[in-house]
C-alpha cells in the first residue's frame, strides 16, 4: 500500500486538492489501479481481495480526513479575545470556557464514502449522525493481538500498481542444454578437421606435394671410380667404407651397368608428333639430338628397353642413368618417365641439362617379380618449355638391383 499511498499524495499535490470532485477521481483511480494490479498478479482469493480493498479504503479515508482537516484549519475564523472582567462575586461560581463551534467551509464538498453516499451532517455536539458500520476500522484502531492494523505488513498481498511484477521466464531444460553443447562441440570438431585437412597450419615446403627434383649425383654402389678398379674383385669390407667418388663420363660406369641405348641404335627410338630426332657428331662424340616443340606427351621420344633387361629389374630397386647435354649454350629443362608394361611404371622426373656433358640418375623400384614379355619404354621430353630446344643424348644405362 505504500506505493498507492505515495501515488495518491503525489496526485493530490499536482492537482486542485481543494476540489472534492478532483479528490474523488484520484481515489477512484487508486481503486482501479488496485484491481488491475491484483488481476496481473493472479490474486483471486476472495478474502485476500476483500482485505486489500479494505486496506485501500482505510487509506483513502485517512487521507481524506487529513485533507478536510487541512481545509477546515485554513478557513476557520480567528476571533479576537474579549475583555476579561476583573470583577468577581463571592456567590458566583466559576465561569466555564465556551469554544465556538467550527463552521465548515462552504468550499468543502461532502466526503464520498465507500458506497458513494454522502455522510450525515454533524450534530450540535460534534457527533456525526450516521449508522455505524461494524466493518469500518479507523487507521489507528488496534487489532485483538495488540498491533495496529495500519502497521500490518503483508508482502505476499501488497500491491504496487506502478511497477507490475513481470512473469517469470521458463527455465530451460536439461535436454536443451545438452543439445546446445553437442552442437557446439560438433562445430568445433568440424572446424579443426577442416583446418587439418586443408593444411592451413603447414609451411609452404610441407604443402608442396610435387616430386622433388634432386640434382644428378652418383652413389657409391653405382660405380667404382676407375676402369682399373672395376676389373678387380670387390672387397665387401672396403666397399662398405668407400666414399662416393665423382663420376667420370667416359669410365665412371662399371660392368654391372647394362647399356640399353647408344646413338647408333636409331631404330630403338620413336619420336612423337611434336618431336624430332637426328644423329649428330658433337665434340664429345656421336649423340642423338632430340628436339621437343611441346611440353606434353606429343613432344616426347620413346626409347625402347629390352625385355631381358626388364627381367633383371623385376622385384628389385634399380638405377637408370642418362648421359646428355643441352643442344645449345643454355641450360634446358627435361623430363623422363617410364612405362614397363606389366612390370609397372615410374613417376616423371625433371632434370636440368647443362651445356657440359653430365649424367642424370634416378632410382626405380618394382615389387612384381614377373617381367613382361614385351619391351618397355622410356619417355624423354627434351624441352619442357615447348620452345623447340633440345638435348644431345649419348647413352642410357640401367643398373639392376641385387
Amino acid at each position: 500500500m505504500n506505493g498507492l499511498e505515495t501515488a495518491i499524495r503525489n496526485a493530490l499535490e499536482r492537482s486542485d486538492r481543494t476540489n472534492a470532485e478532483t479528490r474523488a477521481r484520484i481515489y477512484q483511480s487508486a481503486r482501479q489501479a488496485l484491481e488491475s494490479g491484483m488481476r496481473k498478479q493472479g490474486i483471486n482469493d476472495p478474502e485476500a481481495v476483500a482485505h486489500q480493498r479494505h486496506r485501500l479504503e482505510t487509506l483513502i479515508h485517512a487521507i481524506e480526513q487529513e485533507e478536510r482537516a487541512y481545509l477546515d484549519r485554513d478557513v476557520a475564523p480567528v476571533e479576537a479575545p474579549g475583555p476579561v472582567s476583573t470583577e468577581t462575586t463571592s456567590d458566583a461560581g466559576p465561569v466555564p470556557d465556551v469554544t465556538p463551534p467550527v463552521v465548515p467551509s462552504s468550499r468543502t464538498a461532502p466526503y464520498l464514502g465507500d458506497d458513494g453516499h454522502v455522510p450525515a451532517p454533524l450534530s450540535e455536539g460534534g457527533e456525526r449522525l450516521t449508522a455505524s458500520r461494524h466493518d469500518r476500522v479507523t487507521p489507528t484502531a488496534a487489532r485483538p493481538d495488540g498491533h495496529p492494523r495500519g502497521e500490518e505488513v503483508d508482502h505476499a498481498l501488497e500491491i504496487r500498481a506502478e511497477t507490475p511484477m513481470r512473469p517469470r521466464k521458463p527455465r530451460r531444460g536439461l535436454y536443451s542444454r545438452i543439445f546446445v553443447f553437442v552442437i557446439l562441440f560438433a562445430s568445433l570438431g568440424a572446424g579443426a578437421w577442416w583446418i587439418y585437412s586443408t593444411g592451413m597450419l603447414l609451411s609452404a615446403s610441407e604443402r608442396d606435394t610435387s616430386v622433388p627434383n634432386p640434382p644428378p649425383r652418383a652413389e657409391a654402389e653405382d660405380f667404382t671410380g676407375s676402369e682399373q678398379t672395376a676389373r678387380e674383385p670387390r672387397d665387401p669390407a672396403a666397399e662398405a667404407t668407400a666414399e662416393p667418388r665423382t663420376l667420370d663420363s667416359l669410365s665412371g660406369f662399371s660392368d654391372s651397368w647394362i647399356e640399353v641405348f647408344e646413338p647408333k641404335q636409331i631404330s630403338a627410338v620413336r619420336p612423337h608428333a611434336n618431336a624430332l630426332v637426328d644423329v649428330i657428331s658433337a665434340s664429345d662424340g656421336t649423340a642423338l639430338q632430340i628436339v621437343s616443340r611441346s611440353a606434353d606427351s606429343d613432344g616426347s621420344v620413346e626409347i625402347a628397353v629390352p625385355s631381358e633387361v626388364l627381367r633383371e629389374m623385376a622385384g628389385r630397386a634399380s638405377t637408370i642413368a642418362l648421359t646428355l647435354q643441352s643442344a645449345d649454350e643454355k641450360p634446358v629443362q627435361i623430363s623422363v618417365s617410364c612405362d614397363f608394361g606389366r612390370l609397372g611404371d615410374c613417376a616423371r622426373h625433371r632434370f636440368t641439362a647443362n651445356p657440359e656433358k653430365s649424367d642424370a640418375l634416378f632410382r626405380v623400384s618394382f615389387e612384381r617379380a614377373m617381367a613382361p614379355g614385351t619391351p618397355g619404354r622410356l619417355l624423354l621430353n627434351g624441352d619442357l618449355g615447348g620452345t623447340g630446344r633440345g638435348v644431345n643424348l649419348y647413352s642410357v644405362r640401367i643398373l639392376p638391383g641385387e
